[in-house]
């Protein structure tokens, strides 16, 4: 409405349980019956809250497409359940309407910049001052990095602020209620715990999975977590039949944005090997420890959270899955190709030999292989740099990114970059 838009051509509605397809196009068609001559020839925005509540909504949205009543009119329908939300909209094609941008909307936590912004307001005048707001800004930065060309040392006196609030971010994630709630007293109650733990399994049972099964996968990979694996190691010490039964629940798992799957990088092929062994990852630091906490016996999850992060190790296996789902964003913001976007097309972690590993490979698709290895750590050794000299030598790519802990440096081998401040960018 601030736009200039009438109150007449904006419909909002919740659904719930109980409202079938045939419901929401009464709902809808009684509502442009009712503006008709309100409305006069404006576009109308309908927004259908919920709707995944709705067995087969898009039934709905179909009939009302064919009869022709959503001439003008932008419908916007959201939903708590992303795969039903996904596979649905899937089933109308060529009803969704010209559009050059993505017509999905995800709406996932926030990133690390954003936490920073939100909780405070010095770091938002920093990000301002720099212009680090916009996603392109920041890729061109970042870009810079490995020709070693870019001078951020002024950025060097923000680091220890920065890692303070990575260690929040490493507890709280970038949920806005959580973050509210810590921000608030201190700590995360169990309430809220099970509020997301439930969103989860419902999810799960509406998809005919088995709670069960899923809380056996989920102490697998949460023990895999860091390191490579495949589906047969994953199924190991569980009663879960096949390895093809730990594929398609990770599978779903990463359609509901819970993890990340990140396949190993042939330097010949330019692509993923999907046969080898995979590397996995949580979305988000909260579920981590949402799932931890559930699979963690009486512990209270909070408590559970807290002395997880009391070690060192398990610090920087977090850092690594924080880094590994800000990389996924940064490049579907680049992308020039977001309808039909695939992490995996353009993401890889990379091996050679027994010990030569670098923890993520960003190959922008144009000849640029850019290697990135986290070792959020106190000190840094000759050694730490082995699997991105290795890669650089059989790549022949000149740049590389090491994240530290707090050291900055843009001369030598690689650039390196305090995670936190990486993260600020990505």
């Amino acid at each position: 409405m601030d736009g200039g838009v009438s109150p007449y051509s904006i419909m909002y509605y919740a659904f719930d349980v109980d409202t079938s397809p045939k419901d929401l196009v009464n709902i809808v068609k009684e509502y442009l019956d009712g503006i008709r001559r309100l409305r006069k020839n404006d576009r109308c925005y309908i927004f259908l809250d919920e709707v995944s509540a709705v067995k087969d909504w898009q039934r709905g949205i179909k009939r009302l497409w064919d009869q022709g009543r959503l001439a003008n009119c932008t419908v916007v329908a959201t939903g708590s359940n992303t795969i039903d939300i996904k596979t649905s909209s899937e089933k109308m094609p060529g009803r969704r309407g010209a559009s050059n941008d993505v017509l999905d909307k995800i709406m996932l936590p926030m990133k690390f910049s954003e936490f920073v912004a939100a909780i405070d307001s010095d770091a938002k005048d920093l990000l301002e001052a720099h212009n680090l707001v916009s996603a392109r800004v920041r890729h061109d930065l970042l870009m810079r990095m490995l020709d070693l060309s870019l001078d951020i040392e002024k950025l060097q006196p923000y680091v220890p602020m920065l890692n303070r609030h990575l260690r929040d971010y490493l507890l709280t994630g970038g949920i806005p209620r959580v973050v509210n709630e810590y921000l608030g007293t201190g700590m995360v109650g169990e309430d809220t715990f099970a509020t997301y733990l439930d969103a989860i399994l419902s999810d799960l049972q509406s998809l005919n999975r088995n709670q069960s099964t899923f809380k056996q996968l989920v102490r697998s990979v949460i023990k895999a977590i860091g390191s490579t694996s495949s589906w047969r190691s994953l199924q190991k010490g569980t009663d879960i039949g096949s390895p093809a039964t730990v594929s398609s629940y990770v599978d779903t798992l990463q359609n509901m944005f819970v993890l990340s799957v990140f396949y190993r990088y042939s330097v010949e092929s330019k692509r993923g090997l999907f046969q080898k062994d995979k590397k996995i990852y949580l979305h988000d630091p909260f579920y981590f420890h949402v799932l931890n906490g559930w699979i963690g016996g009486n512990q209270l999850s909070f408590d559970t959270a807290i002395r997880h992060l009391d070690s060192d190790i398990n610090r920087g296996i977090m850092v690594e899955g924080v880094v590994a789902n800000h990389l996924i964003r940064m490049a579907f913001n680049v992308s020039p190709r977001k309808r039909n976007f695939e992490y995996s097309d353009l993401l890889y972690y990379w091996r050679y030999g027994k010990d030569r590993e670098v923890d993520f490979v960003y190959s922008d698709g144009a000849g640029v292989e850019t290697p990135i290895e986290v070792k959020f750590q106190n000190s840094i050794t000759a050694r730490d740099l082995d699997g991105l000299i290795n890669f650089k030598r059989h790549t022949k790519q000149k740049g590389a990114i090491l994240l530290s802990k707090d050291r900055l440096s843009m001369e030598g081998e690689c650039a390196t970059i305090p995670v936190s401040l990486f993260l600020l960018l990505a």
